[in-house]
């Protein structure tokens, strides 16, 4: 279930001529995280924080969304700069990478999630099931995070572990 980026547009508002995001607002809640970021050991550069800004805007055209003020990304840069498995070397590729996967799960389920919710499972999978691995959440995760986020909604008492014990789950790492 992989949503390959295309730039087919089947969305009854033309999203190329809105405007997506704040740019402004990312940026500047960006910089103003890497104070404590920095902490961690990671930090945005200025390159890299235009580079996540184009990103975000590439998302959410693939994903014929918008975004209100910063938008997600300091959310996911502010959860995920506390990982163990993020350093310096793959910190911005790592953001770029979680707000497509954060578009793709919030569509496939039709905004069903929270996205402070989203934000806490993504980390989850990241660290506990993908194990640091972002490639294995972007081509393996995704179905299962929908699909856990489709059974939570009808079952509360079903877990990450239950999904992944099924026998659709195969693990890509043995």
């Amino acid at each position: 279930m992989y949503f390959k980026r295309n730039q087919k547009n089947n969305s009854l508002i033309n999203i190329n001529q809105m405007q997506l995001s704040d740019t402004n607002a990312l940026k500047e809640s960006l910089a103003e995280l890497n104070g404590r970021t920095n902490e961690y050991g990671v930090v945005l550069t200025v390159k890299q924080v235009n580079r996540l800004a184009e990103a975000v805007k590439g998302a959410l055209r693939e994903s014929d969304r918008v975004e209100i003020g910063a938008g997600i990304l300091p959310v996911l840069a502010d959860e995920f700069s506390r990982s163990i498995f993020v350093d310096q070397e793959n910190y911005a590729v790592l953001l770029e990478e979680l707000v497509y996967i954060f578009f793709q799960v919030k569509t496939a389920v039709c905004d069903r999630i929270s996205d402070n919710d989203l934000v806490r499972l993504l980390k989850d999978y990241y660290e506990n099931k993908a194990m640091g691995s972002v490639e294995i959440m972007r081509e393996r995760d995704i179905d299962i995070l929908v699909k856990y986020v489709e059974t939570e909604l009808g079952q509360s008492n079903v877990s990450v572990g239950d999904v992944y014990e099924t026998e659709s789950y195969t693990d890509e790492r043995s």
